[in-house]
């Protein structure tokens, strides 16, 4: 069930649809177009399909009167279809919408898709970082969204445990001879913060070794000064028992490779040893990302993929396919042949793989000479997966803007073995990366902020700040409430920007009630609620309807009945920024009347009435909207 505007706005746009021949969506489009107030509520430029526009227009108000919808009056003003509600029987109609059980859910689509979202999926080497933060919020939300307008949403994290860097982590198990979850038991340290100093010292140290092998003295000094940083910060004695026992291997490379191959072909003990040990480090990632209240509908192993024969399956298919070649003595895929054979014969794959121009791709190798895999390789094993175990229409993969060739060629690599479906509906929603103000991130050093980190300190801020604003409040209810600011600080701050502009994220401004941020919305929807909870239960039927017409209030009860519309569209963008810009939109509008319109202190019944009915119509927008960002909503702060 629909808010009385946006059902009319819904029934405007099918009769567009139907009377110019253009499709729902475009003609939806079209009306969500921005418009200056004074001017219209919604438009639409006629002129660009009919030079007299009356029989349309008699149409649509037909159509309208039909539904018991004439709540809009339609002019044509400069080539536009203006159309401007009339705020008080649209109020009125609110009002029964809401006595009979109306929400303000987005808007539900006519063509509901099955849609993958693969979101996180961070190397398991060390815990989750703020970069992490971005692609963990972002693909939560495009779930949210995307589920709220009405398609099947699976949410996937890959966990890729096969590289080079999980190798050498578990490399450094093998010296120390205990497992990550024995360890970070014995020193209660988090099983994924524990994995990140094993790596980091492992990485650094046989760094080290191969610096004084080439006799870069420079190097090996600057890799020194890092060892004993990382040693400084061991806190089971186990940094002398790791550095020797690394610095004695003959051949750290052939262990290396050797430890690989091994758990490519499910040998033991490496195959166990290093599944353990990954296992630790994501029960890691799974406990800092319930604290954002994400999750998972399925954990998908890269090393699964190559133990069930699927890798296998993709490497036959490519040997007996026309575009396998041989490049740098392994087997490959030629992707010149396929852009130059394929993508550029056909218009629509062109437009939808948006090739760069000029740039030459090389060709793709899917296996070296030594009988290996490459990530690559496994990843094209895993999209034809996720279509094909949930029947996808769409596979949206939130993976940083650095993987945008391995990204292209994997689509590429899809196109040319015959699987167009895969490479054409698949996208690469990438994101900038995230800094941090004074802060350097380097993971194979153990330089980077956790996650965990950033959400304690700004929950120990927000705690500060509570109790400098209310000194009677008890520790167990400030430390509740700032742990849900924390989140809501986070969440907002890494969708706020379109995901193609790197981020920097600040503390300090981040939770500032003052300024555009997840705690300003949440003490919107604490104040909304406030007055409701000292207001009391609505009078429907003593309110004056006609008191909307006050220009402020009116623009609030468009803007809030547009919601469902916005989160619809925001949805089919992907564009989860819109969606917040919006809320900071209303909640700016409603907090300007707030300080100079007030509802508790009306002296006029039927207006004090209307004016509650704005406050619960602001405040279920907000608690839906909030609800889509991951945000917590509050019932104090």
């Amino acid at each position: 069930m629909d808010n009385p505007l946006v059902k009319t706005i819904d029934t405007i746009t099918t009769t567009l649809s139907n009377d110019l021949k253009i499709s729902h969506e475009e003609a939806f489009r079209f009306l969500m177009e921005p418009v200056k107030e004074e001017y219209a509520d919604f438009s639409f430029p006629i002129k660009r399909f009919l030079n007299n526009a009356d029989n349309l227009i008699s149409d649509i108000v037909e159509v309208l009167r039909d539904n018991n919808l004439d709540i809009v009056n339609i002019q044509l003003q400069s080539g536009f279809l203006n159309l401007k509600f009339d705020e008080i029987n649209l109020f009125k109609k609110t009002a029964d919408y809401i006595k009979n059980g109306g929400t303000f859910k987005t808007k539900i689509t006519d063509k509901p898709l099955s849609i993958v979202v693969e979101h996180t999926s961070a190397n398991p080497i060390h815990p989750l970082h703020m970069g992490h933060a971005r692609n963990a919020c972002i693909g939560d939300t495009l779930s949210r969204i995307l589920k709220s307008r009405g398609h099947k949403v699976n949410r996937r994290f890959y966990i890729d445990d096969m590289g080079r860097q999980v190798i050498i982590a578990a490399l450094g198990f093998k010296i120390l001879n205990e497992t990550p979850s024995e360890l970070s038991k014995r020193l209660n340290i988090k099983s994924d913060k524990l994995v990140g100093w094993v790596y980091a010292v492992s990485s650094t140290t046989l760094d080290a070794m191969e610096a004084k092998k080439k006799n870069d003295i420079e190097e090996a000094e600057k890799l020194s000064s890092v060892l004993a940083r990382l040693k400084s910060q061991d806190q089971g004695n186990l940094f002398d028992k790791l550095f020797e026992g690394l610095t004695s291997l003959s051949d750290p490379e052939k262990e290396i490779s050797n430890m690989m191959l091994n758990y490519e072909k499910g040998v033991e003990p490496d195959k166990s040893l290093i599944r353990n040990m990954t296992k630790s480090v994501i029960d890691g990632f799974i406990e800092t990302l319930s604290r954002l209240s994400i999750e998972f509908d399925n954990m998908d192993w890269e090393s699964d993929l190559v133990w069930n024969g699927l890798v296998d399956q993709i490497v036959n298919i490519a040997k007996n396919n026309k575009y396998f070649t041989k490049f740098k003595d392994a087997d490959a895929i030629n992707i010149p042949l396929i852009i130059n054979e394929i993508v550029k014969n056909d218009e629509n794959i062109s437009k939808i793989l948006k090739l760069p121009k000029g740039f030459e791709l090389p060709p793709l190798i899917i296996r070296r000479s030594d009988g290996s895999t490459l990530y690559t390789t496994r990843d094209i094993a895993y999209s034809i997966f996720k279509f094909k175990e949930t029947s996808a229409d769409k596979v949206i993969n939130v993976i940083g803007a650095d993987q945008k060739l391995p990204q292209l060629q994997i689509r590429l690599a899809l196109l040319g073995l015959g699987f167009k479906k895969e490479a054409l509906n698949m996208i690469h929603y990438n994101y900038e990366i995230v800094r941090l103000p004074g802060k350097s991130m380097h993971g194979r050093r153990g330089e980077y902020v956790t996650l965990d980190e950033v959400l304690d300190e700004i929950k120990n801020k927000a705690i500060e700040e509570l109790k400098i604003r209310n000194q009677n409040i008890d520790d167990e209810t400030a430390k509740e409430i700032a742990e849900k600011i924390s989140v809501g600080t986070l969440r907002f701050s890494m969708v706020q920007l379109n995901s193609s502009k790197p981020l920097t994220f600040d503390v300090k401004k981040a939770i500032d009630l003052k300024e555009n941020s997840g705690p300003y919305l949440q003490y919107t929807y604490v104040r909304a609620l406030n007055i409701l909870e000292k207001h009391g239960k609505i009078n429907y039927n003593d309110i004056d309807y006609g008191s909307i017409s006050n220009k402020l209030r009116r623009s609030i009860l468009i803007k809030s009945l547009k919601y469902p519309l916005i989160a619809a569209k925001a949805a089919d963008d992907l564009s989860p920024e819109d969606l917040l810009s919006f809320l900071i939109s209303l909640s700016d509008l409603f907090n300007q009347w707030y300080e100079n319109d007030s509802v508790i202190y009306e002296s006029n019944y039927g207006i004090k009435e209307g004016k509650a009915l704005l406050v619960e119509i602001v405040k279920n927008v907000l608690d839906e909207g909030l609800n889509l960002l991951g945000i917590p909503t509050l019932n104090r702060i």
